[in-house]
């Protein structure tokens, strides 16, 4: 069963989660001199990776944009799973099916986490192995400085459930149905602007995944479905 409806979320989803993983690679490829897309390469060669002087209100355009695209795609790729789904009226033969909601909403969420590390941890990934081998940049590099872009992955995460849980919550007004979503977005742009992470910051993080995880299991299992 995990592995039927797995194969079935990563197709329905592969066309938003290509879009964003070529928007990423073209992204940070541009950075590292090796774009994607020849006519919008900069021409100046590669740039300087992961700028170590970061004020708390400032971040390079090239972190901007990939905090843009994670937190869209993550959000995009939320409300298909949950909103498409009911719209096309496809959900309840899946709901339907002798198998617990949990199991179901879990492998849900499993396909939409895998969906995310394929478009943003792995570009990230391989930009950060990029600009700590040696001779690619005249700059210095620590893996301390990626820290802001992999909590943007954090963030992205967090979004995604948020948009998730708005895409399964039977109420019908707008403002209270999208209350998860904008809560979400509004914490996670938050930490993005904090200039390092403390552990209460790590800590407040995880009760926040944990929520959502929580509260998305808890609204599929009570929900009425026709």
């Amino acid at each position: 069963m995990w592995t039927a409806l797995l194969s079935k979320e990563l197709r329905e989803c592969g066309l938003f989660a290509g879009l964003a993983l070529l928007a990423q690679m073209q992204l940070l490829g541009s950075g590292m001199d090796m774009s994607l897309i020849p006519f919008l390469s900069s021409g100046r060669g590669a740039e300087i990776p992961f700028l170590a002087a970061r004020s708390f209100s400032l971040m390079s355009d090239r972190e901007i944009m990939f905090i843009t695209i994670a937190i869209i795609s993550a959000i995009v790729i939320g409300l298909n799973q949950t909103l498409m789904e009911s719209w096309r009226q496809t959900s309840l033969f899946l709901l339907h099916r002798p198998v617990p909601r949990s199991q179901i909403f879990l492998c849900k969420l499993a396909a939409g986490g895998l969906i995310l590390l394929s478009t943003s941890a792995l570009p990230l990934l391989i930009y950060c192995l990029w600009a700590a081998t040696p001779g690619t940049h005249a700059s210095p590099f620590f893996w301390s400085m990626t820290e802001p872009w992999w909590r943007s992955v954090v963030v992205a995460f967090a979004c995604y459930l948020g948009a998730f849980l708005t895409g399964i919550r039977p109420a019908n007004w707008l403002g209270s149905r999208t209350w998860p979503l904008l809560a979400v977005v509004a914490m996670g742009l938050g930490l993005t602007m904090v200039p390092f992470w403390i552990p209460v910051v790590y800590a407040a993080s995880a009760v926040l995944v944990a929520g959502l995880v929580v509260s998305i299991l808890n609204t599929a299992r009570h929900r009425e479905y026709p």
